[in-house]
């Protein structure tokens, strides 16, 4: 008998509270699946070469998962650099102090909201923060606080989503349209990519700047893992988005254009960095 695949975990929903919304090792293996993607892998090394440019001495990684990012940046980093990572599940903490173990005399972990951190404020010379904030609510309130915790002259670097640049390549543009709202509104906020630079200049930070990147998928099964694309045609004839024998006809048009190696999706994120100014 064909033993069951592991249970995938949703990245829109599954990562708003990852001790109450499914299995930890489904949210880790969906996050390492993500992390081995070349795009998301070149994204994850420009921040850390910001980050060292700096020449932090104290540096916190927010919504660091199960630490693999704070190993990565232990070896990029000074080695009297001290690291902080903060996430909001205990469970993937668990994981974190584990993979941090050969690190843990320069590496804490903190369990908190990113919009309430348990940090006092002007800490840390440099902070990082990869694909979190589109899981939250109220995200500005959430780079405010990192605002907060910042140093003056301290670095605050970020990459995040915007979902409304989400493309397939399916010939009805208006069913195009419908998974491409549906999927950014299965976000807690789902374009703050665009909005990072407002953000950012709302909070105080001066010298933004902005790079948009922009991912390109043309294999159909890595599409699935990314974007979700069974369970959110499933979601969408569940509200009414879609009738019942729509998402069988867009697979069949899917399957199509990818055994015709024509199949493309993707999207647009952007990388925003700025500096909370000197104290007057």
């Amino acid at each position: 008998m064909t033993p069951p695949h592991p249970p995938r975990q949703s990245l829109a929903t599954g990562f708003r509270d990852v001790d109450s919304s499914g299995d930890t090792h489904a949210c880790q293996r969906c996050l390492d699946t993500i992390a081995g993607i070349p795009f998301f892998h070149e994204i994850k090394e420009a921040t850390f070469r910001i980050i060292a440019a700096t020449g932090p001495s104290r540096v916190l990684d927010a919504g660091c998962g199960s630490g693999t990012d704070l190993v990565t940046l232990s070896t990029i980093l000074p080695a009297g650099c001290q690291l902080t990572g903060l996430d909001t599940s205990q469970s993937l903490l668990a994981l974190a102090s584990e993979r941090t173990r050969s690190i843990q005399d320069r590496c804490s972990l903190v369990r908190g909201d990113i919009t309430q951190i348990p940090v006092k404020a002007s800490v840390f010379d440099a902070c990082r923060i990869d694909r979190v904030l589109q899981h939250l609510h109220e995200p500005h309130n959430g780079i405010r606080e990192l605002v907060r915790i910042l140093r003056p002259g301290g670095t605050l670097v970020a990459f995040d989503n915007d979902w409304d640049t989400f493309s397939i390549s399916l010939d009805d543009r208006d069913t195009v349209s419908r998974i491409r709202q549906s999927w950014r509104d299965s976000f807690a906020s789902g374009r703050i990519g665009c909005d990072l630079p407002r953000f950012f200049k709302d909070s105080g930070l001066t010298a933004i700047h902005t790079e948009p990147r922009t991912l390109t998928l043309n294999d159909l099964a890595l599409a699935d893992q990314v974007f979700d694309l069974p369970d959110l045609l499933g979601w969408m004839v569940q509200d009414g988005t879609l009738a019942p024998d729509e998402p069988d006809s867009i697979r069949e048009e899917l399957c199509i254009k990818a055994g015709e190696g024509v199949f493309t999706s993707g999207y647009t994120g952007f990388l925003v960095w700025g500096t909370k100014p000197p104290s007057p």
